[in-house]
């Protein structure tokens, strides 16, 4: 009688849960998307925006006793856009409770990782993105979080190394039931971090605008760096969302815009991936950011 009773989990989970008709992450995927869908559309003004999942994974449950317990929890991360406009959520879904909840992608910490630019820079993007956000939604009492950040490593032309000294942001500022997203591009050379307003400006005639103009090289930047990160030739990129920095007038004369920052996302070889892409017209060159763990 005791050899009946010495099954392993392993072969329990078969006997129970082999007859399954599907894993539990694709059992919960379309809710997990319906859920970062609502909160994508809110916070992008996009009633329309659509939702694609980048990744999923299920959450194993703690084996505290003899008894197989079976998966729960699934976890995603969900790409929406719309409008014009993008940003990710991380969605955790319990198939217990019959519940997904959307909420900011986590960014890597931890002291084991090798400190980057853009740990640096954080809190000055950060500061940056809420004074302007401040502004423009009449509210004091505003949020900054960082939704993603990359450090962006220079172009040696010349055939001198030149020390990463940029970084990109994409942050959200939420306050007083409002939201706005902004990329933020800060250089410690310069002292300084400047944001560009991903939502459109209302009022004004519609008219081409610098990002418009830089766009097909902003394209070739992200690929090239996704060609070299994934070792894949066969890229193809899309552009999910992109803004003109309004310069500055602090010298008594117009300073025309001259820079512009997008985020491309990079498919191929079934890896997709979004970069963050800073271009300088007066420089004539772009640069794509290095996402973090790359």
């Amino acid at each position: 009688m005791e050899k009946l009773f010495a099954l392993s989990a392993a072969t329990l989970a078969a006997v129970l849960f082999g007859c399954a008709s599907q894993p539990l992450e694709d059992t919960l995927q379309p809710s997990a998307v319906r859920a970062a869908q609502q909160r994508g559309a809110a916070a992008l003004g996009c009633p329309e925006a659509t939702g694609e999942v980048l990744s999923k994974h299920t959450g194993q449950e703690p084996q505290g006793n003899r008894w197989f317990e079976a998966p729960r929890r699934a976890e995603y991360t969900v790409a929406v856009s719309g409008c014009g406009k993008q940003t990710t959520f991380s969605v955790a879904c319990n198939g217990s409770q019959n519940a997904c909840e959307a909420g900011p992608v986590p960014i890597p910490t931890g002291s084991g990782a090798p400190a980057q630019l853009a740990d640096e820079l954080q809190s000055d993007a950060l500061q940056t993105a809420q004074h302007r956000g401040s502004k423009e939604l009449a509210c004091r009492t505003s949020m900054a979080a960082v939704t993603r950040r990359e450090t962006i490593d220079e172009l040696h032309s010349t055939g001198w190394y030149e020390p990463q000294h940029r970084a990109i942001y994409g942050v959200t500022v939420t306050g007083c039931g409002k939201q706005a997203a902004y990329l933020v591009e800060c250089d410690k050379e310069q002292h300084r971090c400047v944001t560009a307003g991903l939502q459109p400006t209302p009022g004004g005639p519609q008219q081409p605008r610098l990002a418009d103009e830089l766009q097909p090289s902003a394209v070739q930047a992200a690929q090239i760096q996704a060609s070299s990160d994934f070792d894949c030739l066969a890229a193809t990129a899309a552009v999910s969302g992109k803004a003109t920095i309004e310069e500055e007038q602090s010298t008594g004369s117009y300073e025309a815009p001259y820079r512009a920052l997008y985020t491309i996302t990079v498919s191929g070889c079934g890896k997709p991936t979004t970069y963050l892409v800073t271009c300088d017209k007066r420089q004539d060159r772009c640069s794509a950011g290095r996402p973090e763990g790359k």
